[in-house]
């Protein structure tokens, strides 16, 4: 994708094509009439010198053989007559100036008692020649005389007068919602500028006003949701507690029980997505993966051993991410905790770096699963129909927000998620 210009110089490149077309369009208009000044004062002469000629020849009958420029053809066909009026331009050495000059040349064709004679006549247009020069790099020096200012006034223009909307966008880049950020102080008298500023600060306001309503009742739901899902686990602890009662609806309670705790992890899951998307965790540090998974895995390893799963690691010691270090902790437990669910346990869940990636990975018997739907919120699982939950979807908003590419693939009932650096061209 070609890199976008700016405005003013959009504008000056406008305009100097504008300039171009108007300079040269009026160049050539003004060599076409220097061109016809130079014929008709040329052609002006030259019937003056014919004029001249007749007299001459009818009037005091002279003798032709002495008349300068006139001699006499011995041989004339009608092909060579339609011939004549001949006109050319032609360079004449004149001995006292020294110099070389352009002549304009016409040769007619005169009868004179019943004989053909061939007069030519040279009219003198070099001053006019370098008139027409003259006017044709005069014309080009203006244009880039003229170009050359105006883009050195776009930078001026860019620099000093465009210094208020630079200054709005800049602000607008790297402004946080949710953080309060004070607008700046912009100083213009350009009243597209102050109304560019008005509207943006209104449009800014509305977004914090917004945002803030809505991590409101993101956290008040997410805390309110709490209380009753305690009081129901509590109860249907009491339940699972109670032998008769479990002998009888035993999948019913644990089912009760399951869904308790999904709805919780989902309520908490949810606060925690809009919380990232609002940018609230924006500690970016570049530091080495490998002490943090393997702190991560020695946490979790009694856990999957209870479960039966075996883990598999391997890690680069140079492989490294800029995020923030609670988000690359997301990821991890989410990636190990679809591996888990998803696996099985003949078979390790696989964790290895390289100088470039991340990956995890797991083996099943799962169909493979869709790119396109996997990362997207409750996606279901082709095989199960079940959801998927929000685990993925959040990793994927993380990576999205961290310059990271997130890819599945799966060969040979290996399913494996893989994370590296996103390309700075993409």
């Amino acid at each position: 994708m070609k890199k976008p210009l700016r405005l003013i110089t959009k504008t000056t490149f406008i305009f100097i094509t504008f300039i171009l077309v108007t300079f040269f369009v009026t160049a050539g208009f003004i060599i076409k009439q220097t061109d016809h000044f130079i014929s008709q004062e040329a052609e002006q002469y030259f019937t003056r010198k014919e004029y001249r000629l007749e007299r001459s020849l009818n009037e005091k009958n002279e003798d032709p053989d002495q008349i300068r420029g006139l001699s006499k053809m011995e041989e004339l066909s009608e092909i060579n007559r339609s011939q004549y009026p001949h006109y050319s331009d032609t360079i004449i050495y004149i001995s006292q100036m020294d110099e070389s000059l352009l002549f304009s040349k016409k040769t007619i064709l005169k009868e004179y008692d019943d004989n053909f004679y061939e007069y030519t006549m040279f009219k003198n247009i070099n001053d006019f020649e370098k008139l027409k020069n003259d006017l044709i790099s005069t014309i080009i020096r203006a244009f880039i005389i003229l170009s050359l200012a105006m883009v050195f006034f776009s930078f001026f223009l860019s620099g000093f007068l465009f210094r208020p909307f630079h200054k709005l966008l800049d602000f607008i880049g790297t402004y946080k919602i949710g953080k309060g950020l004070p607008a700046p102080d912009i100083k213009t008298s350009t009243q597209e500028f102050l109304k560019m500023k008005q509207l943006s600060l209104q449009m800014l306001n509305q977004m914090e006003y917004d945002y803030k309503n809505l991590k409101e009742y993101t956290e008040n739901m997410a805390h309110e949701i709490q209380t009753p899902l305690s009081i129901i686990r509590s109860k249907t602890e009491v339940l699972i507690s109670d032998e008769k009662v479990m002998e009888e609806q035993s999948p019913v309670i644990k089912s009760i029980y399951k869904e308790i705790n999904h709805l919780s992890r989902l309520g908490n899951t949810l606060n925690l997505l809009t919380k990232i998307e609002n940018g609230e965790y924006n500690n970016t540090l570049q530091f080495k993966t490998k002490p943090y998974l393997l702190q991560h895995i020695e946490s979790v390893k009694e856990m999957y051993h209870l479960k039966g799963f075996k883990l598999k690691v391997d890690l680069h010691p140079g492989h490294s991410l800029s995020i923030d270090p609670i988000l690359f902790d997301i990821i991890i437990k989410n990636l190990l905790n679809n591996a888990l669910k998803h696996g099985e346990s003949d078979h390790p869940i696989e964790i290895v770096t390289t100088e470039k990636a991340f990956s995890v990975c797991n083996r099943s018997n799962d169909l493979p699963l869709n790119e396109e739907h996997i990362f997207k919120r409750f996606a279901g699982n082709n095989k199960q129909k079940s959801s998927l939950g929000l685990g993925l979807a959040l990793v994927k908003r993380i990576c999205d927000l961290n310059g990271l590419l997130i890819h599945y693939s799966h060969y040979q009932n290996k399913h494996c998620f893989q994370i590296k650096v996103k390309p700075k061209n993409q």
